[in-house]
C-alpha cells in the first residue's frame, strides 16, 4: 500500500481541530473533487492517513498504550522533562493534558473523512465493485477509529454524517452501547464486501480477516465470549494466516504484510515522508544508528523483563538491556537501562525513516483472543490450550498444564498477553477490559496513585470549552 499515507492537500475532506470543529484543508471543495474512480481511491487512503500520524501510531497512542501501564515508565534516573509522557505514566494526568486533546482530534479527523467519503463515493460513476469496496474500508476505518474512542473516553460524541460547517455541532456523548453497536455494524458491513488480500501496491489494506478479527476483539472487550469465540475462529478456519516458524521472524521488515500479520499501520522509509519513528522514538539517545540518536520513549519497567523467563525466547528480541559498562553506554543514573528492541531498523537514515509496521492485530493476538473467549465458556477447552500452547512452542517454553483451573488459565492468557504482545498496544486495553489495572500499576510502582476512576480517561477539556453539551468522566 505505497500511498496509503499520502496527505491529501487536494482532498475536500475536513479536519478537526475540536471534536467536530472543521476547517476546510484546501480550495477544493466537493463540486470538484469527488468525480472519478482516482478521487475515490484518494479520499479512502486519506482515512487511513491519520494512522501515520504523531497523535496516533507515530507516537501519542504508545504514550497511553504502554507507558500508561506497568510494561513503561519514566524516571529511575531518566529526564521526566515531558511533563504529557510523565503525567500518563505517574496518573496525574488531568482533563488539561494535551495527550487527550490531540488524539481525540485526530481520531475524530479520521472518522469525519471515512463519513465524507461514505456519503460521496456512492455517487460517483466508476466500477461497482470497486465502489463497494471503498465504502466498506471506510467503514472499516471508522469502526476503527469509534473502537478507540469508545475504549479510550467511554461515552462519546456518535456522528455518521461528515461535517461540512461549523454550526450545530454542540453534539453531546453518545451511550457506549450505542457507539459499540456502530462500531459492530460498521465492521459486520466492511466484513462481508472486503476482499480476502490484496496485491502490489495495494497490500496493507484492510481485508475481509481484519475485520472479522477486529469484530473479535469487540465482543472480547463486551465480554461477549460466544460470539468473541466465534470470530476469532473464523479467523483460525480461513487458512490465510498463521505464525511464523520463530519470534524474530515476526518484526523482520522483509516479512511485514506477512503470514502472521491482519493489520499493520504501514509505513515506508527512504525519503518519502511515510516512514515510522518506532525506531527512532524508542530507541534511548545513547544509541546511535546511522549517526541518529533515538529518544527513548516506551522505557521498559524492569517489571516487565522479570517477568519473562531465560528460556522466553521472546525476551531478547522485544527488550534490549543497556549497561554503563557496554558500548552503546547507558548512563550510569538509569537504574534500569532496558529499552524496546523488536522495531529496530538499522537502515534507517533519520528517526522517521524507519520501514517498520505498526503490528495493530496479528495472528498471535487471535489465537489468544480464541484461547480466552472460550476458557470463559468453561473450564479445560482443548481448542483454548492448544490455541495458546502453539504461542508458547514458539516461545521455547512448555505447554500450559491442562490441570489449570478456569481462574489460573484466565491469568495464564493474560500473562501470555503481556509477554507475546508487548508494547503493540494491547497491555492498557487488556488491564482495563480485565479490571486489572489498578492492581497492576501498583505492583510496578506503590508510589502511583491510579483509582478506578483511571479506568476511561477524561474528555479533553478544550472539547469541553467549545462544547457545552459534553459531559465529563467521573473523577476528573
Amino acid at each position: 500500500m505505497k500511498k496509503i499515507f499520502l496527505l491529501l492537500t487536494t482532498l475536500c475532506v475536513v479536519s478537526a481541530c475540536n471534536v467536530l470543529d472543521q476547517i476546510p484543508e484546501s480550495n477544493f471543495t466537493p463540486s470538484n473533487f469527488y468525480k472519478n474512480s482516482d478521487d475515490a481511491i484518494a479520499a479512502v487512503s486519506s482515512v487511513y492517513d491519520q494512522m501515520n500520524t504523531a497523535e496516533l501510531y507515530n507516537q501519542v497512542i504508545w504514550i497511553i498504550q504502554d507507558q500508561a501501564t506497568d510494561d513503561s515508565e519514566w524516571g529511575g534516573g531518566r529526564s521526566t522533562s515531558n511533563q504529557a509522557k510523565n503525567d500518563l505514566d505517574k496518573y496525574t494526568f488531568t482533563p488539561a493534558t494535551s495527550t487527550f486533546q490531540s488524539t481525540w482530534s485526530t481520531l475524530y479527523r479520521g472518522i469525519n473523512r471515512a463519513n465524507a467519503a461514505i456519503e460521496r463515493i456512492p455517487g460517483i460513476t466508476m466500477d461497482p465493485a470497486l465502489q463497494a469496496r471503498l465504502i466498506a474500508e471506510a467503514k472499516f476505518m471508522r469502526g476503527f477509529y469509534y473502537f478507540t474512542l469508545v475504549r479510550f473516553f467511554g461515552d462519546v460524541p456518535l456522528t455518521l454524517k461528515e461535517t461540512t460547517s461549523l454550526t450545530d455541532l454542540q453534539i453531546a456523548r453518545a451511550p457506549i452501547g450505542e457507539v459499540y453497536a456502530q462500531i459492530i455494524k460498521d465492521f459486520t458491513e466492511a466484513e462481508a464486501i472486503l476482499p480476502v488480500t490484496y496485491s502490489g501496491g495495494d497490500r496493507g489494506r484492510a481485508t475481509k480477516g481484519a475485520a472479522t478479527a477486529f469484530l473479535a476483539k469487540v465482543h472480547l472487550t463486551r465480554k461477549d465470549w460466544p460470539n468473541a469465540s466465534a470470530k476469532a475462529k473464523q479467523v483460525i478456519d480461513s487458512g490465510l494466516y498463521d505464525l511464523w516458524a520463530t519470534f524474530p521472524e515476526v518484526f523482520t521488515i522483509a516479512n511485514k504484510n506477512g503470514k502472521e500479520a491482519i493489520f499493520e499501520v504501514q509505513a515506508l522509509g527512504g525519503g518519502f515522508g511515510e516512514g515510522s519513528w518506532m525506531q527512532g522514538y524508542m530507541r534511548p539517545n545513547f544509541d546511535r544508528v546511522n549517526n541518529v540518536t533515538g529518544f527513548g520513549d516506551d522505557p521498559v519497567t524492569k517489571n516487565l523483563y522479570e517477568t519473562y523467563t531465560a528460556a522466553d525466547k521472546r525476551r531478547d528480541v522485544t527488550i534490549r538491556v543497556y549497561s554503563s559498562t557496554t558500548t552503546p553506554a547507558a548512563p550510569a543514573s538509569v537504574d534500569f537501562p532496558g529499552y524496546v528492541y523488536k522495531y529496530l531498523d538499522p537502515s534507517a537514515t533519520a528517526n522517521g525513516e524507519g520501514s517498520n509496521n505498526f503490528p495493530v492485530i496479528r495472528y498471535a493476538d487471535v489465537l489468544l483472543m480464541y484461547a480466552e473467549a472460550l476458557n470463559e465458556q468453561g473450564a479445560g477447552n482443548a481448542d483454548a490450550f492448544a490455541a495458546v500452547n502453539r504461542i508458547r512452542t514458539r516461545a521455547g517454553l512448555a505447554s500450559l498444564p491442562t490441570s489449570l483451573s478456569q481462574t489460573a488459565f484466565r491469568d495464564a492468557i493474560l500473562l501470555e498477553r503481556r509477554l507475546e504482545l508487548a508494547f503493540e498496544g494491547h497491555r492498557w486495553y487488556d488491564l482495563v477490559r480485565t479490571g486489572k489495572l489498578v492492581e497492576a500499576i501498583k505492583a510496578q510502582n506503590a508510589t502511583i496513585q491510579v483509582t478506578q476512576n483511571h479506568l476511561l480517561l477524561p474528555i479533553p477539556q478544550t472539547e469541553r470549552d467549545v462544547n457545552s453539551n459534553l459531559t465529563q468522566n467521573p473523577g476528573y
